[in-house]
């Protein structure tokens, strides 16, 4: 990942809502845990981990205006070619004057989320073997260049059997998120030993 001083690195440090769910998980892009309040924000954290474009990003990074009270801002992102604010699943008739005006706020709607519903439990599932890519960095290389063609995970792990399955699973993961292998059917298919993993286009 590139180096560079993200503008925003904590979160503010906003109470838990009324009734509102806590969901917790530990972010590979930011080595710490995060806290979300709801099932929507939770569901696109999970979709910028699983974006290879994602270069940094940070929950509740600020409020849409200094008044007290004022809504939250779910994440700033930050990407090779800029940043962003993300409002998520957010309602569209909403006026919006930002603090940070000097950074384009994005909506996310909740259509959007849906339609990556697939994507976003694969991902979920591949954070499951995040804990092996300690494990996995010298395995990396090797699989790397071994995928000159689309080649399942089974196939993989079959060509790499002398290892241990789950760092080899866990190596195919961490280069499908940094971008250096592709899968694009885990946007519309659930991920099996199936799934053809390719190099990135």
């Amino acid at each position: 990942m590139r180096s560079f001083a993200p503008r925003f690195s904590t979160p503010l440090d906003a109470p838990r809502p009324r009734g509102a769910r806590l969901l917790e998980g530990f972010s590979p892009k930011l080595s710490r845990r995060i806290r979300l309040f709801d099932r929507a924000t939770f569901d696109q954290w999970i979709r910028l981990e699983g974006d290879p474009t994602v270069l940094c990003f940070c929950e509740r990074p600020l409020r849409l205006s200094p008044t007290p009270g004022a809504r939250l801002v779910d994440f700033w992102v930050q990407r090779d070619d800029g940043e962003q604010l993300l409002l998520v699943n957010d309602d569209e008739d909403e006026p919006l004057s930002p603090t940070a005006s000097d950074i384009p706020l994005r909506r996310v709607a909740a259509a959007e989320l849906a339609a990556a519903a697939m994507w976003i439990v694969n991902w979920q599932r591949i954070a499951d073997h995040r804990f092996h890519a300690s494990l996995a960095k010298q395995t990396d290389a090797s699989i790397h260049q071994y995928v000159h063609d689309p080649v399942s995970l089974s196939g993989l792990e079959q060509a790499f059997a002398t290892g241990d399955p789950p760092v080899v699973r866990g190596a195919v993961f961490e280069l499908l998120r940094r971008g250096r292998l592709s899968a694009p059917s885990l946007y519309s298919q659930p991920l099996t030993p199936q799934t053809i993993f390719g190099p990135t286009p």
